[in-house]
C-alpha cells in the first residue's frame, strides 16, 4: 500500500458492538459544510452489481450522493483524498462507505485495515457487503471496524432491496448526525 496513503490522522469515534454491528455513541461528527447532501461510496469491483447498489441507494434516499470506486485502490485514493480525487468540494468524504470484500490487487479486508490504521479519520460507517461464504469473514471484518456484514443475495430484487434497508438504517431521518443506526 502507498505510503502516502496512511498518513491522514483524526480524532477517533467511540463505538459498542452490538452483535454483529458497531453502534457509535454520542453525537459524532457534523456532515462538511459545503455540502447539502450525503455521500455515499460504493467500492465494488463488478460493475453491473456497482450500478444496481448506486440505483437502490438513490431510490431509497432522494438527494444521495453517490459515488463509486470500482475497486479497492480506487477507494483508498478517494479516501485519502489522492489525485484525482483531492478537492473535497468535488469528492467530499462519505457518509457511508458499502465495501465489497472479494476485490482483486486491494481487497475489502486491506480498505478496512487502512481506515482502521487512519486513527480516527474516516468517521464513518463501513457496511461489508459481499458474496463470500466463509463464516469467518464476518467476524474477521467486525474485528476489523466493519460497522455491519451482510452476505449479498443471489437475486437482483433481494440485493436492491437489502441495499436499501442498509441506506434507510444508517442514513435515512438524522442517523448520519449520530452516525447511528435509525431504528
Amino acid at each position: 500500500m502507498a505510503r502516502g496513503l496512511r498518513k491522514l490522522h483524526l480524532k477517533l469515534v467511540p463505538v459498542r458492538r452490538s452483535g454483529f454491528v458497531h453502534e457509535p455513541l454520542g453525537n459524532g461528527s457534523p456532515i462538511d459544510s459545503f455540502k447539502n447532501d450525503p455521500t455515499l461510496l460504493v467500492i465494488e469491483d463488478a460493475q453491473d452489481q456497482a450500478l444496481l447498489i448506486r440505483v437502490a441507494a438513490r431510490r431509497s434516499l432522494p438527494g444521495l450522493d453517490v459515488r463509486v470506486a470500482g475497486d479497492g485502490r480506487e477507494g483508498l485514493a478517494y479516501m485519502a483524498g489522492t489525485p484525482p480525487f483531492q478537492d473535497r468540494r468535488s469528492h467530499p468524504l462519505p457518509d457511508l462507505i458499502l465495501l465489497d470484500l472479494m476485490m482483486p490487487d486491494i481487497d475489502g479486508f486491506a480498505v478496512l485495515e487502512w481506515i482502521r490504521d487512519q486513527g480516527g479519520a474516516i468517521r464513518c460507517p463501513v457496511v461489508v457487503l459481499t458474496s463470500s461464504e466463509h463464516a469467518e469473514h464476518g467476524q474477521r471484518c467486525m474485528d476489523l471496524g466493519a460497522s455491519a456484514f451482510h452476505r449479498k443475495p443471489t437475486e437482483v430484487e433481494t440485493l436492491g432491496a437489502m441495499v436499501r434497508e442498509i441506506v434507510e438504517t444508517w442514513m435515512g431521518s438524522g442517523a448520519i448526525a449520530g452516525l447511528r443506526p435509525v431504528g
